[in-house]
C-alpha cells in the first residue's frame, strides 16, 4: 500500500501558541477573535501586530506574530512561506531566553519542513523540541512532538517506528484529558492500520475518533477521518460507504480550506473511480489532486498522484504513462537526496516503501521496448554508489531520470499552465466565503474568476495536447524492406560457407525468425511469446549481465531457447559458424553471444555480428589489411566531474598503434595516437575523411536515452585541449567534417555505444555507432552496457592483434570472439587486473571461480555492427 500525508498535529487557535510566552490578555484576545477571521483577514491583523511589534522594538510580540503568521500559512499548506515567519521568529526567542517559545517554534519548524518533504530537517528540528519540551517538564509539548515524530517516520516508511511515537503520544494526551488530540492521535493510528492492512483495526479506531472530534470542533481533523474511513470502505469493496464518507471529507476541506487534505481525498477518489473503470471520472480527480499537491509543495502526494496517473493511461497512452512515471520518480529522488545524510537504514527503509514507483515505471517502459531508460530507472535504486572505472557516466542513485525532449516540453507546459491558478485559487476561495462582499471585493472576486476560468481552461488544452505530444502508440516504428536487403544478404553470404542471417520480427504475440543460409531458400521460424513478456526477460537477462557477483545462466538459457531454439536445427544442417544477425525492438539490447545453450555460451560456439538497413552496402566489400592505417583517441584523465579517470587508455591505444611520435607506443597498426590534451574535435576533423581506415575511440560516452542533442562523447576541448567538451551524437551526425568514409573499422570502447533507444513519441532515436554508419564506417565495434576499463583495455588490444597480425586469414568477428573467449576462459594476461586497477562495481569482489574477467559483464557487451570480414 502507498503511503500517503497524515496532517501535521494543528494547534486548537493561535491564541494557545501565544499563551507559551506569556503574552498579555489584550493579545490572547485577540487571537481568539482572529481565529475566527477569514485568513486575509487573520493575516492582516496579524501583519498589524507584527509592523507595530518591530516599530516599538518589542521582541516578545514579534516573535509571537511570526509565530501566528506562519502557523495560518502552514494550515493552508503554504510551507514555504511558513518556514520563512518561523526562521524570523526563531532568533528572536533565542536572543529572549524563552525556553518554551523556542521549543514552540521548533516544533513549527518541524512540521513545516514535514510538509515540504523535508524529512530529515523535519526530524531535527522535531528532535530538538522534544529535548526541549522535557527539560522543561512540558507534557503537553511532549506529546505534541512525540505526534509529529511519528508522523515523520510514518512518512518514512518507518511504520513500527511511527506506531511506538503515536503511543506514547496517545497515553499521555489521555492522561492530560485532551480530548481533542487523543481524537487526533486515534485518526493517525487508524491510518497507519489501514496501511499496514488491518483494516477491521483501522475501522474501529477512525470510528472512535470521529465522535471525539466531533465533540471537540477539530473540523480538520475530523475531514481526514472522514477520509481515512473512506479509504477503509474502498478496500472492502463498499463504494457506496466509501463516496460518502469522501464527500464528507471534501465538505470540511473544503469549507476551512485544508488543501492539503483536498489533495488526499482527490486522489483517493480517483483511486477509487479507477478500480471502478470510471477512467474519466478517475482522470478528472487525479488532475485535481495533482494541480492542489503542486500548489501546495506536497511532494510525495504530488509522486503519488502522477504514479497513479501512470498506471491510469498505461494502456491507453503508454508513452504519456510513461512521462507521469518520471515525474512520480523524480519527485522522490528529490526527497532521497534531501535526506541522503540521514542514517542509513532509514534511508534504505524509504526508498523500499517507495521501490512500487521505481518498479512500476520500469515495467511500463520494458513494455515499450524502451529498455535503456528502464535500466536508468532500477539503477536508482542502488543503496550504495560506487566509484568505479567504467567509461561512461558514474551511476548517482539520487539523481533524477533524465527526460526526452517531449517529456521536457511536458514539463514546462504544466508549470506555465498551472502558474495563474496557484497564485489566485486560495484568494478566489476566500472571497467567495464572504456573503456581503464590499465593492472593491467584489471587483476582485470577479477579476480572480475570470483569471481562474482561463487557467482552467489553459489547464484543460495541456492536458489535451498531452496526448497529441506523446501518442498513442508506436508512432514511427523502424521500417525495413526485409525482402531487397534479404536478397542481397543472399548474394553477400552465398559465396562464405558456415554463415547464416537471421531476421528477427517481434509482434504482439510472436517472435518470428527469418533464416537464409545462402545455399536455399529462407525460411520462416517462430516462437509463440508475448511481446511484453520476452520484453521482461530481456530486461532480466540484462540486469543479470549487469551484475558481476550473480549468475547470468538461468536468464541467458531462458532466452537461448526462445531466440535460438526454433532454428537450431537449420543452423545445425548448414554447420553454422558466423551469425548475422539484424535484431528487432529489445533484442538490440542483449549480446546474443551471452545467450547460454544449458552448457556452454554462444561465443564459444558461433560468431556473432549484427548489421542494420545502413550497414547493407557495406556488406560486399572485403577489407584490405595490406594498407591499414589507424588513428587512435582517447582519454586518461579526467575532464569532469562524475566522469572517473580512465588509466587503461594509455596501454590500451600503444597497443594498437605504432606511431613513432609517441614513447611506448608500439602497436599492431601504422598511425597516430591522439591522447588526452591532443583529442579535440578538431583534432578529429584533422585525422578522420579518409586518412586512417581504422578509427579507434576510447572516453566516456554518457547516453540520455531519445535525445541525441543530449548524449555525448567527451573529448578535450573543441579547439584545444583542456576543459572537456561534449561532442553530442547530433552534432557527430550533423557536422560534415567528421567523415568516415572509407573507414573499415570505428571501435568505440566506451560505454552504451551500440545502443539506439526511442523517443517518447516511439522515433527511433540513433544512438552513437549507427550513427556512424550513416556516415559511412563499414564496421562498428561498440558497446551495450557502462564497461569495465582495466577488461577493456586488454580485450581491444587481444582483438587488433589478432585481426592484424592474420593476414586476411582471421576475420573481424573471428577476432572479436577469440578475445572476448580469453577472457571468458580465463586466458587473459592479467586476469586480477579488475580489482587491483580500482574497479569496484557490486559484488566484484565476490566472483564464484574462476575468478577474473570470466563473467559475462566483461566480455559480452561488445557487439560488432557491419562488415564482418
Amino acid at each position: 500500500m502507498r503511503h500517503r500525508r497524515i496532517p501535521v498535529l494543528s494547534r486548537r487557535l493561535c491564541a494557545v501558541m501565544i499563551a507559551v510566552f506569556g503574552f498579555l490578555p489584550g493579545v490572547r484576545l485577540f487571537a481568539q477573535q482572529a481565529a475566527t477571521a477569514g485568513t486575509q483577514a487573520r493575516l492582516d491583523q496579524l501583519q498589524a501586530i507584527l509592523k507595530k511589534a518591530e516599530a516599538e522594538g518589542d521582541g516578545l510580540h514579534q516573535a509571537g506574530a511570526l509565530l501566528a503568521i506562519g502557523e495560518v500559512y502552514l494550515f493552508t499548506g503554504d510551507s514555504q512561506t511558513a518556514m520563512e515567519n518561523f526562521s524570523r521568529a526563531l532568533p528572536i526567542v533565542q536572543r529572549l531566553g524563552l525556553k518554551q517559545g523556542e521549543a514552540m517554534v521548533l516544533l513549527d519548524m518541524g512540521g513545516a519542513c514535514r510538509e515540504a518533504s523535508k524529512e530529515l530537517q523535519a526530524l531535527d528540528y522535531l528532535n530538538h523540541a522534544l529535548a526541549l519540551f522535557r527539560g522543561l517538564g512540558n507534557r503537553v509539548g511532549e506529546s505534541r512532538a512525540l505526534n509529529n515524530l511519528g508522523i515523520v517516520y510514518y512518512d518514512l516508511g518507518e511504520n513500527q517506528k511511527a506506531l511506538e511515537f503515536y503511543n506514547q503520544a496517545l497515553t499521555m494526551f489521555q492522561n492530560q484529558g485532551d480530548r481533542a488530540s487523543e481524537a487526533l492521535m486515534l485518526n493517525n493510528m487508524g491510518r497507519l492500520y489501514h496501511d499496514m492492512g488491518q483494516g477491521d483495526k483501522a475501522e474501529e479506531l477512525l470510528n472512535r475518533a470521529v465522535p471525539l472530534l466531533q465533540q471537540t470542533g477539530a473540523r480538520q481533523v475530523e475531514g481526514r477521518a472522514e477520509k481515512n474511513l473512506g479509504n477503509v470502505y474502498r478496500d472492502r469493496g463498499d463504494m457506496a460507504k466509501a463516496l460518502d464518507a469522501y464527500g464528507k471529507a471534501l465538505a470540511i476541506m473544503n469549507d476551512l480550506g485544508d488543501r492539503s487534505g483536498q489533495a488526499m481525498t482527490l486522489d483517493d477518489m480517483g483511486a477509487l473511480h479507477a478500480s471502478r473503470g470510471e477512467r474519466v471520472e478517475a482522470l478528472d480527480a487525479y488532475k485535481k489532486a495533482l494541480a492542489v499537491a503542486v500548489s501546495t509543495s506536497e511532494t510525495l502526494q504530488a509522486a503519488l498522484v502522477y504514479s497513479n496517473l501512470m498506471h491510469l493511461e498505461r494502456s491507453a497512452a503508454p508513452a504519456l504513462a510513461v512521462y507521469y512515471g518520471k515525474q512520480a520518480v523524480n519527485l522522490l529522488q528529490q526527497v532521497r537526496s534531501d535526506i541522503r545524510t540521514m542514517d542509513k537504514d532509514l534511508q534504505k527503509t524509504f526508498l523500499t516503501s517507495k521501490a512500487d514507483y521505481y518498479h512500476d515505471l520500469a515495467d511500463v517502459l520494458i513494455e515499450q521496448g524502451r529498455l535503456p531508460e528502464a535500466q536508468q530507472v532500477l539503477d536508482l535504486l542502488k543503496q550504495e554508489e560506487y566509484e568505479e572505472y567504467v567509461r561512461g557516466e558514474a551511476t548517482d542513485a539520487l539523481s533524477p531520470l533524465s527526460l526526452t525532449p517531449a517529456e521536457q516540453k511536458a514539463e514546462e507546459a504544466y508549470q506555465q499552465s498551472t502558474a495563474q491558478i496557484i497564485s489566485a485559487e486560495q484568494r478566489w476561495a476566500e472571497l467567495k466565503k464572504i456573503a456581503a462582499r464590499s465593492p472593491e471585493q467584489e471587483s476582485e472576486f470577479k477579476t480572480l474568476s475570470t483569471q481562474l476560468s482561463a487557467a482552467s481552461s489553459g489547464l484543460n488544452e495541456y492536458y489535451g495536447r498531452l496526448y497529441e505530444l506523446f501518442g498513442s502508440g508506436k508512432a514511427n516504428a523502424q521500417v525495413m524492406d526485409v525482402k531487397g536487403n534479404a536478397a542481397i544478404l543472399n548474394q553477400v553470404i552465398a559465396g562464405m560457407p558456415r554463415t547464416v542471417a537471421l531476421y528477427t520480427a517481434v509482434t504482439k504475440d510472436r517472435y518470428s525468425v527469418i533464416v537464409i543460409g545462402g545455399a536455399g531458400p529462407a525460411v520462416g521460424r517462430k516462437y509463440d511469446i508475448s511481446e511484453n513478456d520476452l520484453n521482461q526477460k530481456i530486461a532480466a537477462f540484462r540486469q543479470a549481465l549487469r551484475t558481476p557477483k550473480g549468475d547470468p545462466k538461468a536468464q541467458a538459457q531462458e532466452l537461448y531457447k526462445i531466440l535460438i531454439g526454433p532454428i537450431q536445427a537449420d543452423l545445425d544442417l548448414a554447420r553454422a559458424q558466423t551469425l548475422v544477425w539484424s535484431l528487432d525492438g529489445a533484442l538490440r539490447y542483449i549480446p546474443i553471444a551471452a545467450l547460454y545453450d544449458g552448457k556452454h555460451y554462444v561465443v564459444e560456439g558461433y560468431n556473432v555480428v549484427t548489421f542494420t538497413p545502413a550497414s547493407v552496402p557495406f556488406l560486399r566489400t572485403k577489407p584490405d589489411l595490406g594498407n591499414l592505417s589507424a588513428v587512435a583517441m582517447g582519454i586518461s584523465l579526467k575532464y569532469q566531474e562524475g566522469l572517473n579517470p580512465l588509466p587503461s587508455v594509455v596501454s590500451e591505444l600503444d597497443d594498437i598503434v605504432k606511431d613513432p611520435a609517441v614513447q611506448g607506443a608500439g602497436g599492431v597498426l601504422p598511425g597516430t595516437i591522439l591522447l588526452n590534451g591532443q583529442f579535440t574535435e578538431k583534432g578529429m576533423e584533422d585525422q578522420l575523411g579518409g586518412q586512417h581506415t581504422v578509427v579507434h575511440i576510447a572516453s566516456h560516452f554518457v547516453l540520455q536515452p531519445g535525445d541525441d542533442s543530449q548524449s555525448y562523447l567527451l573529448l578535450a576541448g573543441k579547439d584545444s585541449g583542456g576543459t572537456g567538451y561534449h561532442l553530442t551524437v547530433a552534432d557527430f551526425r550533423d557536422n560534415q567534417n567528421l567523415s568516415l568514409i572509407d573507414t573499415e573499422l570505428l571501435t568505440l570502447s566506451a560505454c552504451e555505444t551500440g545502443v539506439s533507444s526511442l523517443a517518447s513519441n516511439g522515433r527511433e532515436v540513433d544512438g552513437l555507432a549507427t550513427t556512424a554508419q550513416l556516415k559511412g564506417a563499414k564496421a562498428v565495434l561498440s558497446t551495450l552496457w557502462p564497461v569495465n576499463d582495466s577488461s577493456t583495455g586488454e580485450l581491444m588490444a587481444d582483438f587488433y592483434r589478432r585481426w592484424a597480425d592474420g593476414g586476411g586469414k582471421v576475420t573481424k568477428v573471428e577476432a572479436l570472439r577469440q578475445a572476448q573467449l580469453d577472457l571468458l576462459l580465463g586466458k587473459s594476461t592479467s586476469a586480477s587486473a579488475a580489482n587491483e586497477r580500482g574497479f569496484s562495481m557490486e559484488g566484484a569482489n565476490e566472483l564464484p571461480l574462476p575468478h577474473g574477467f570470466s563473467h559475462p559483464f566483461y566480455w559480452a557487451p561488445f557487439v560488432l555492427m557491419g562488415n564482418w570480414r
